[in-house]
């Protein structure tokens, strides 16, 4: 058996199979008739030691201690999420008006009299359960949600039927495991949700300043006569609708973007949020957030309703839908199933990209803005030969 040697590391291989090789010492180009006749001869290839790594320096790597806690969950991190959330809950009673809101419970609980839902609680009780209403409303309504709006189906079969289509793992090489609830991220779900009531009220209380009237017909947000609504309303929506999410996008995208390249922010607000790698829990995936990060996210979009109010482009109605709307994407982008917008305004698969591959789809909704900077990364799937588009689900 004949062979050429071309670099030391083909030699070694070669000498450690006592296989017949050629003296390295040979020209490529050219070899001489000296050179041919030590091909024929099977000498093996003395062995090139490797450097020995110094028995200081093995000891030093050995005397490191190994990392066993994930930055995120060390105490510093923690403590300043539940900080956040404990800072939050006590800001939105500062701010809240307690005398309007005791009349805000009055007229709840009377209406719910009024259909037959119990008793008139006592003054105390009512503000109690107005807070519970609008915890129902926000935190109820967004576990229903995955249920309320139907995701993409797949191709009906020969009996007509179909199924919703999930979507796929990055990879079909291997699963993606669920990341475990653990008492961390319990106690952030708890908190931000927690936080959600005292957010929706003061919503509420900022469309009130616009007009928002319980007692008006459709509470003063949309005219009483029917074709106002295609020649008023449905205009106002077409203007201020877009205007209010293409800002949030922009202003989003930059604060989720320095989140990632920031290592301080990453590590102390927003490495939490992927421990998950393919969300498929909605609710619980959406509220499992640093509550640093989530507080800033949700107040940011009130901020914005409020800021364009003071500059004359405040819209009842479309604040209410941009709030309503934002809600409803955050936790469907958190599901495991398909969900899309046409015109690239919502895609659930945008964002699973975000949790796959971390450095692209910053944007917390549309692709705009990532398209605009270059950091958008559409949907793929690097599949074995012959698998499907939802092989390994």
């Amino acid at each position: 058996t004949f062979g050429f040697v071309r670099g030391q590391r083909a030699a070694t291989r070669l000498c450690s199979q006592s296989l017949p090789v050629v003296h390295v010492s040979c020209s490529r180009a050219a070899p001489t008739a000296r050179c041919r006749s030590h091909m024929t001869t099977a000498d093996p290839v003395p062995v090139v030691s490797t450097p020995v790594e110094p028995e200081a320096s093995r000891e030093h790597k050995r005397s490191r201690p190994a990392r066993s806690t994930p930055s995120h969950l060390e105490a510093g991190p923690i403590a300043l999420s539940w900080a956040a959330g404990g800072l939050t809950l006590l800001l939105q009673h500062h701010f809240t008006d307690w005398t309007q809101a005791g009349a805000d419970a009055a007229y709840l609980s009377q209406r719910l009299q009024d259909v037959g839902v119990g008793p008139l609680p006592q003054p105390d009780l009512q503000v109690a359960l107005l807070w519970a209403y609008l915890y129902a409303m926000s935190v109820g309504v967004s576990f229903a949600m995955p249920g309320i709006v139907p995701a993409a189906q797949s191709k009906a079969d020969a009996e007509g039927a179909s199924e919703p289509l999930k979507v796929p793992y990055r990879t079909t090489k291997r699963l993606m495991p669920q990341h475990a609830l653990t008492a961390v991220d319990l106690s952030y779900i708890a908190l931000n949700s927690l936080c959600l009531p005292g957010l929706f009220y003061h919503f509420v209380t900022l469309l009130r300043s616009w007009g928002l009237d319980f007692d008006a017909p459709a509470c003063g947000i949309y005219p009483e006569k029917p074709l106002l609504l295609l020649t008023e309303t449905l205009p106002e929506l077409a203007m201020y609708l877009p205007l209010y999410f293409i800002t949030y996008e922009f202003v989003y995208y930059w604060w989720h973007r320095r989140m990632h390249e920031v290592p301080v922010l990453y590590k102390w607000v927003h490495k939490h949020h992927h421990q998950q790698t393919y969300p498929d829990r909605a609710v619980i995936d959406t509220l499992n957030t640093g509550c640093v990060e989530s507080q800033v996210g949700l107040y940011s979009q009130l901020a914005l309703i409020w800021a364009f109010g003071k500059l004359g482009l405040g819209s009842l109605p479309a604040s209410l839908w941009f709030f309503t709307l934002a809600g409803w994407m955050s936790v469907l982008e958190h599901d495991r199933f398909e969900r899309a917008l046409p015109f690239d305004v919502f895609s659930a698969r945008d964002h699973h990209m975000h949790h796959a591959f971390v450095k692209c789809n910053y944007s917390p909704y549309g692709s705009l803005w990532d398209r605009a900077f270059g950091t958008f990364k559409p949907f793929q799937v690097r599949p074995k030969t012959g698998d499907g588009p939802n092989a390994g689900l």
